[in-house]
């Protein structure tokens, strides 16, 4: 699991968007973000080389875990029309999350919104 440094490398590369808008397909802070390019933009920052991965990929390359510690990965399905994961974000922990909304910006999983798409929870290898 990921260490405090590695979670903390990660957080302070996530929190550095906070604010921005959501943008269907962005990628970087020059476009700003989907929810999937805000991941993948952060996790390339923070470690790790993954390239640009949908909702989909990023889940795909994380092991399922059942008790999320900061710093894994939080997935969704049904938020919106597709088959598979359709949404992602990074567990901080207190049953919160930071993913790209609109903005980007912290969520509490615990709402009936987030509870009834919940899917997984990954970790990055």
């Amino acid at each position: 699991y990921l260490d405090d440094e590695t979670f903390a490398a990660m957080l302070s590369e996530a929190q550095k968007y906070i604010g921005y808008p959501y943008v269907w397909g962005g990628s970087s802070p020059a476009t700003s973000f989907d929810c999937s390019g805000y991941l993948s933009w952060v996790i390339n920052h923070s470690g790790w080389n993954v390239g640009r991965q949908t909702a989909q990929g990023l889940y795909n390359l994380c092991t399922p875990v059942s008790s999320p510690r900061p710093g894994d990965l939080v997935f969704f399905k049904g938020t919106y029309n597709t088959s598979g994961v359709s949404h992602c974000g990074i567990y901080v922990g207190d049953g919160r999350m930071l993913h790209c909304g609109d903005p980007i910006g912290y969520a509490n999983l615990n709402t009936n919104y987030w509870q009834s798409h919940l899917y997984a929870y990954g970790r990055l290898p």
